[in-house]
C-alpha cells in the first residue's frame, strides 16, 4: 500500500509540476535563446534540394555595435554588452555560408539611417556582405533628405544607381509614365538559383506608406496594392520557373503578445511555435494581406517594422523577421522535392532569430540581457554553428568611418585614440572628413547659433562630423551638450572648423568673415581609423598632440 501510494505521488508530482512550455519559455533562466552555438545535425534529406534563406530587417545604418545597458540581481550598478557591428555581422554570415554552402541573403527594408549623406556606405554594406537583394521600407520614405534631393524618389534613385545589390520594387510606379519604376539598379522582381532551385523574389512597399509618409517625399510615385502586385507578379514568376517565391516587405506581423502576458515575460523572450494557431495579430495590415493570399501562391514572407521576432506559418505561408538596428537575423531551411520540383512545406526548418553576439555570458551561452536573475559577470567567446566568432578585420578597415569610436570594440578600446579636440581642451571641433592636410579656422560662436547649426546638422545626418559629439538622443528627444554640460544660449564657444568644409556649409559660411574668426596654421591629421588620430598643430608652439 505504501509503495503504491509513493508511486502515485511521484507520478502526480511529475505531472503537476511539468511546465507546458518550450525549452526556453520560462519566467527566469534560458538556454541558447538567441544563438546557435552548437553545430546542428545535418538537415539535408535524400531526394530533396535544400535552400537556406537568411534575412535582416530595419538595420537603418546601424553598422556600429549596439551597446546594450542592463542590470541583474548579482551586481550593483549597470552593465553593458556590445551586440552587432558590421565586422561581427560579416563573421556570422561567413560562418553561415561555410556551414550550409550557398545561402540566399535578403533585407526587407528600412535600409537608410538619419545620416542620409552616407548613402555610399549603406550600399557598400550590402555589396560587401554579398546580399542578393533588398527592398525599401517605411522609414526610407521618412528621412529628412539632403538639400540636393527634391524627393525620396531622387534619393532612392541615387542609392540604387550606386549600389551593386539589386533593389526590388515590385509595386512602385511613376505617375508620369504609369509604368513600374525603371531606375538604374532596380528590378520589379528577381530570380536567383540556389542549389538548383529557382527562387523568385518580390519587394513590396507597404500599403500604409501613403498614410504614414509626407507627400513631398513621394512626389511622382504611386504605390500599388501589395495583394494585387503579389497576385500579378507571383504568377509571372511561376511561369518563369520559380519553385519558391519570397516576398520582402516592410510590413509587420506581431505574434506572442498574449502568451507573453500570460507567462509574465518580455515579448522578446517568448519562444516561437511556428505551427501554433491563434498567436499572431491577423487583424493587422500584414494579417489581412496574408489571409487574402491564395493558398500556395507565396512560400515565404520576410517582414519588418515590429522590432520583435516573427517565425510563424499563416495559412501555410512562413513569415519571419528579426530584431531591428542590426541586432539579429532570421533564417530558415526550405526543401524542394528533386522529382516533383515541389516545395515540401512540412519539412521546412524554422530557426530562432540569431543575435549578433560579440561575446557570451558564460552562465547562459548567449548574449540575452533581459533576464535579471542571470549572473552576467563572467563572459566567454561567442560561437555560432560550432565556430568561434572572430570579427572581420577587413571590414573594420572598410568601415572605419563607423568604427572610430573609442568604445566600439575591445580591439579599438585597447588603442589610445586621440582626436583633435584633445588639444583644444574639450571645445567642440568640426573636423574634416577628408584625408591629409586641411586649413582650419577658429570661430567664436554664440550658443544659440551652435544649437541651430547642430539641430540642422543632426537632421541632415552630419552630426558625426562633430567631435566630441554633442548629440544625445534619448528615445524621441534630442538634447545637445558639450562635455556633458548643456549649451547656453548666450555663452560663446570656440569652434575649430575645416575652412573648406565651412565654406561649403551654409550655416557656418556666414561666420567665416566675422572678426571673431581666427586663421590657424595648417594642421594635418589622419581620418579617424582603427588605430589612432595623428594630430599636430602649431597653434601653440609649446604643445603638440600626437
Amino acid at each position: 500500500m505504501k509503495l503504491s501510494s509513493l508511486l502515485f505521488l511521484v507520478i502526480l508530482s511529475s505531472c503537476s509540476f511539468k511546465k507546458n512550455l518550450l525549452e526556453n519559455q520560462t519566467q527566469s533562466g534560458h538556454s541558447e535563446l538567441y544563438s546557435e552555438p552548437e553545430s546542428p545535425s545535418s538537415g539535408s534529406k535524400e531526394g530533396f534540394s535544400r535552400v537556406i534563406i537568411a534575412a535582416t530587417n530595419d538595420i537603418q545604418g546601424h553598422y556600429r555595435p549596439n551597446k546594450i545597458i542592463f542590470k541583474d540581481r548579482q551586481q550593483e550598478g549597470q552593465q553593458s554588452i556590445n551586440v552587432g557591428g558590421v565586422n561581427y555581422i560579416s563573421s556570422y554570415f561567413q560562418i553561415l555560408r561555410k556551414h550550409y554552402g550557398n545561402v540566399l541573403l535578403l533585407d526587407s527594408g528600412d535600409l537608410f539611417s538619419s545620416k542620409s549623406q552616407e548613402v555610399n556606405f549603406i550600399s557598400d554594406f550590402y555589396s560587401e556582405l554579398d546580399y542578393d537583394a533588398v527592398t525599401v521600407g517605411l522609414d526610407d520614405f521618412n528621412i529628412k533628405l539632403p538639400s540636393k534631393f527634391k524627393s525620396s524618389s531622387d534619393f532612392i534613385k541615387d542609392f540604387s544607381a550606386k549600389s551593386k545589390t539589386p533593389l526590388i520594387l515590385s509595386n512602385l510606379y511613376e505617375v508620369k509614365t504609369a509604368r513600374a519604376v525603371e531606375w538604374t539598379g532596380t528590378l520589379p522582381y528577381l530570380i536567383r538559383e540556389v542549389n538548383g532551385v529557382k527562387v523568385g523574389i518580390l519587394g513590396l512597399i507597404p500599403d500604409d506608406v501613403v498614410e504614414l509618409t509626407p507627400i513631398d517625399n513621394r512626389i511622382g510615385l504611386y504605390v500599388d496594392s501589395m495583394l494585387e502586385s503579389t497576385l500579378r507578379q507571383s504568377r509571372l514568376l511561376r511561369s518563369l520557373g520559380a519553385e519558391i517565391i519570397v516576398v520582402l516587405t516592410h510590413q509587420g506581423l506581431t505574434c506572442g503578445e498574449e502568451l507573453a502576458q500570460e507567462l509574465k515575460i518580455p515579448l522578446s523572450k517568448v519562444n516561437f511555435e511556428p505551427e501554433k494557431k491563434g498567436i499572431c495579430d491577423l487583424a493587422s495590415k500584414m494579417g489581412e494581406y496574408l489571409n487574402r493570399l491564395p493558398p500556395g501562391l507565396v512560400d515565404l514572407v520576410i517582414g519588418g517594422r515590429t522590432e520583435n521576432k516573427t517565425a510563424n506559418f499563416i495559412n501555410n505561408t512562413l513569415v519571419i523577421n528579426s530584431f531591428n538596428n542590426g541586432l539579429s537575423f532570421s533564417y530558415a531551411e526550405l526543401f524542394v522535392n528533386t522529382k516533383t520540383r515541389k516545395l515540401q512545406k512540412e519539412k521546412t526548418v524554422v530557426h530562432q532569430p540569431v543575435m549578433f553576439c560579440q561575446e557570451f555570458f558564460k552562465e547562459t551561452n548567449d548574449c540575452y540581457t533581459e533576464d535579471s536573475s542571470v549572473d552576467h559577470k563572467v563572459r566567454t567567446s561567442a560561437e555560432f554553428l560550432g565556430k568561434i566568432i572572430e570579427p572581420d578585420t577587413n571590414l573594420m578597415q572598410k568601415f572605419h568611418y563607423y568604427l572610430n569610436d573609442k568604445s566600439n570594440t575591445s580591439s579599438i578600446r585597447s588603442k589610445n585614440i586621440q582626436s583633435i579636440v584633445d588639444f583644444h581642451g574639450g571645445d567642440i571641433s568640426y573636423s574634416s572628413t577628408g584625408l591629409g592636410v586641411a586649413k582650419l579656422v577658429l570661430i567664436s560662436l554664440r550658443g544659440a547659433d551652435i544649437i541651430n547649426i547642430l539641430e540642422d546638422d543632426y537632421n541632415q545626418g552630419l552630426e558625426s562630423n562633430w567631435r566630441p559629439s554633442p548629440f544625445s538622443l534619448n528615445q524621441s528627444n534630442l538634447s545637445l551638450s558639450i562635455q556633458g554640460s548643456s549649451i547656453e544660449n548666450d555663452k560663446y564657444y570656440s569652434v575649430l572648423v575645416d575652412l573648406g568644409e565651412a565654406q561649403r556649409h551654409i550655416a557656418l559660411k556666414k561666420f567665416i568673415s566675422q572678426s571673431s574668426t581666427k586663421s590657424l596654421n595648417t594642421v594635418s591629421w589622419n581620418e579617424p581609423g582603427i588605430e589612432k588620430d595623428a594630430v599636430s598643430t602649431t597653434m601653440s608652439s609649446s604643445q603638440t598632440v600626437r
